[in-house]
């Protein structure tokens, strides 16, 4: 009997890492994405952001898009900050912090150097808005939207975040 018990278990844990599922996944709920985010700012709360689960690089390992709000210092006229944090070592890393990024916010079916292009609408000054994507250059996403590849139309996977 007890034999079989670890033959199951066994065969479950290697199943599980040959769907490419790691038994130490971060996670990627509100509250431990806040506490990650208070290792840079401690005066971070709850109502401060609004975030996702995706898999910017198609690993398994729930990577996070976390868009700030109002309610946060993280906003101004033309957009708020958006980090972009990838599962790495069983925690989210961040590899991109973007600002003036506008509450419209979709994960492109397109990628560049194997991470998914996220589209954005950017508000630049005396300009009319216009959709961008904001793509991965190996290391990190752009730090401003307004240095995004303007796009005619997007390639959507899925919207991410759609506020007023």
């Amino acid at each position: 009997m007890k034999i079989s018990n670890i033959k199951i278990i066994t065969l479950t844990i290697l199943l599980m890492f040959i769907n490419g599922c790691s038994l130490a996944q971060p996670k990627v709920d509100q509250d431990s994405i806040l506490t990650t985010l208070q290792k840079y700012d401690p005066s971070l709360k709850r109502n401060h952001f609004i975030s996702t689960s995706v898999d910017l690089n198609d690993d398994k390992c729930a990577d996070s898009i976390v868009l700030m709000n109002k309610n946060s210092r993280y906003c101004g006229k033309r957009g708020c900050v958006m980090l972009v944090m990838v599962c790495q070592d069983n925690e989210l890393k961040p590899i991109g912090k973007v600002s003036y990024v506008s509450p419209i916010v979709s994960l492109s079916k397109q990628k560049t150097l194997g991470f998914k292009n996220i589209d954005v609408v950017v508000r630049p000054k005396g300009v009319a808005p216009y959709q961008a994507t904001l793509q991965y250059n190996g290391k990190a996403y752009p730090t401003s939207a307004l240095f995004a590849k303007p796009i005619d139309k997007r390639l959507l996977d899925r919207i991410l975040f759609k506020t007023k």
